[in-house]
Parts: C-alpha cells; sequence; structure tokens
C-alpha cells in the first residue's frame, strides 16, 4: 500500500457528502488523518500520527482502518469496519436480513431481503440483521450480491 494523498478539509467535507448523499446520515470523519491509497481506497487514522516517520518507508501495509473504496460514480463501497461506522446512523440503502439469510451472507452467499429501507436497485447498500450491521452488497433486482471478501466470510 502506497499512500497516494492524505487528504484536506475540503476533500473529507466531499467524502461525508457523499457518505450522506447515499446513506442518509452525517458522520464526521474530520476528527481522524484521512488518506488515499493509488487503489483509491480510503484509510481512517489518528490526528495525532505523524506522516514523516513513512516517507522513507517503499510499502507500508498497515496504517488505520480501511474505510471503503471510492467509487467513479460518486459512490463509496464501505469496509465492513466502515459499515459498522456509517450504519449506527444510515436511515438510507438499508437492507435487512432475516436470521436465515443472514447467516447465508455471512458465508459468502447472495442474500434474498426481508425488507428494504430507502433502497435504490444496483446500488451499494448496508446489510443489517436485526440492529447489527453485518456487510456491505449491492441491491439487485430481488437479492444482494455479496461483497464480503473471501478471508472475511464465515465457514462451518
Amino acid at each position: 500500500m502506497q499512500i497516494k494523498k492524505v487528504l484536506n478539509e475540503k476533500e473529507i467535507r466531499e467524502i461525508e457528502e457523499i457518505i450522506e448523499k447515499n446513506y442518509g446520515c452525517k458522520i464526521n470523519l474530520r476528527k481522524y488523518k484521512i488518506f488515499l491509497t493509488r487503489e483509491d481506497k480510503i484509510w481512517l487514522v489518528n490526528k495525532k500520527l505523524n506522516f514523516d516517520i513513512f516517507r522513507n518507508i517503499k510499502r507500508c501495509y498497515r496504517i488505520g482502518i480501511y474505510f471503503g473504496k471510492l467509487k467513479r460514480n460518486k459512490k463509496i463501497k464501505l469496509s465492513i469496519e466502515g459499515a459498522l461506522l456509517v450504519g449506527k446512523r444510515a436511515v438510507k440503502n438499508i437492507a435487512i436480513l432475516d436470521d436465515k439469510e443472514a447467516l447465508r451472507f455471512m458465508q459468502g452467499y447472495d442474500a434474498k431481503v426481508y425488507e428494504l429501507l430507502n433502497c435504490e436497485i444496483n446500488n451499494f447498500v448496508l446489510v443489517k440483521n436485526n440492529n447489527d450491521v453485518i456487510g456491505v452488497g449491492i441491491l439487485r433486482d430481488g437479492y444482494i450480491e455479496n461483497l464480503v471478501p473471501k478471508a472475511r466470510r464465515i465457514s462451518f
């Protein structure tokens, strides 16, 4: 992972606006230092972190938490951690699954929707079971396409 850019206040506000537009919640990302990698992945770190120590390092594999990936169409594909941060206050693009489908989703399968809250088809949705955020998917016609990475899936 190579840091492409550390975001300034204006760029952080733009990311907050994207989140508000897509998920209907206001989140304060200005309390973090945010940077992008070459693949447009968004990472959050403590504001007190001094980036000067990373100037001489060719590659750094882990700083902070992975929040999501910025897409070309002004959308953010949230990571599981990003979904947990946003999902607490989100009121839009939420798909709720019953217990059986939630288990299938966590195993890596696509899931049938139990309930939708202000969702747009072919858009990223936060996937919830009861009040717990379990991941992110893409709402397709009648089902949710699973976006949970293989390394994060539950196997039985």
